[in-house]
């Protein structure tokens, strides 16, 4: 079972092992971008998230990166980093810069994966679609970091951290239904999924996790929304149900509220379960209420 690390602002870093005898340490996600300096073999680098095939690193006191392959992690899992589209509707580009062909168009709160930077553009990918956006039309989510830690005893534990520290409980039912849902982190979203193994869509992915703790719930996330009892927004407690609207529907999406104003969901095609924050525009605008289950 896995452990998570949700950084918001790169505030809090994952110790890397240098494995290449000298590893060149560059501005961007490019092998055409300036060379800031080398870090050596053995050598311990501040990990604070990943870009397609990069490293994030704290480079005395700056933002750098590295390429993955050469940065021994042990047991720890570095997720690639997700961005929300910011914009009613955003132009996506063949290569950095605003005269390069348009190949693509996003909507406002449309979920993407960040490839790579490149000449301050983001590369970012969704389902199909792989182009550039500027910037100030694109928030970045947050980074996850996942380990494994075993006590003493051979069992697996999982604890949830934000930039403030707050642990999940994993003696309240709550806490112990995070900790079980946090192991399928980076699993893809498959329409109609119900298991680890073919994938989740968002209601099969709470109908799954809240079954291996004796909870029968309805199949789809308006279904579910008939399950348990109404919650104020501020009366949320960790294992909480959330629920969204989405494509014209009332309520067409669902995950587990996690604590601190985040949830994990099974997001949407061409992406998979993850943490989010409730306070993401998207999310934000769309949020019809909550139900406690447990």
């Amino acid at each position: 079972m896995a452990a998570a690390i949700l950084l918001t602002g790169m505030s809090l870093a994952v110790d890397g092992t240098v494995n290449a005898s000298a590893l060149i340490v560059r501005s961007e996600t490019s092998t055409e971008s300036e060379r800031l300096g080398k870090v050596y073999n053995g050598e311990t680098i501040d990990v604070t998230g990943k870009v397609g095939e990069w490293y994030i690193i704290n480079y005395n006191g700056e933002t750098a990166y590295v390429f993955s392959e050469y940065v021994d992690m042990g047991d720890v899992q570095v997720q690639a980093s997700m961005g929300t589209i910011t914009g009613s509707t955003v132009r996506v580009r063949s290569a950095p810069g605003t005269d390069s062909e348009i190949v693509g168009r996003l909507i406002d709160g449309t979920m993407v994966n960040i490839l790579s930077i490149e000449d301050g553009w983001y590369q970012i990918k969704f389902v199909d679609l792989v182009g550039y956006v500027h910037p100030d039309y694109l928030s970045v989510d947050g980074l996850v970091f996942t380990y494994l830690e075993t006590k003493e005893d051979g069992s697996t534990t999982v604890s949830y951290t934000t930039e403030e520290v707050t642990q999940v409980a994993p003696t309240t039912i709550g806490g112990q239904i995070i900790e079980y849902a946090y192991q399928f982190l980076g699993t893809p979203y498959v329409y109609g999924g119900e298991t680890p193994e073919e994938g989740f869509d968002c209601s099969g992915f709470v109908q799954y996790v809240y079954g291996q703790f004796g909870y029968d719930l309805n199949r789809t996330s308006e279904d579910q929304y008939d399950n348990g009892t109404f919650v104020p927004y501020d009366e949320l407690q960790v294992g909480d149900l959330v629920f969204f609207s989405r494509s014209g529907k009332a309520i067409g999406h669902v995950g587990i509220y996690v604590g601190d104003g985040y949830f994990i969901h099974a997001t949407s095609p061409g992406d998979v379960v993850r943490v989010t924050a409730l306070s993401t525009d998207y999310y934000t605008a769309r949020y019809v209420g909550a139900r406690r289950i447990a």
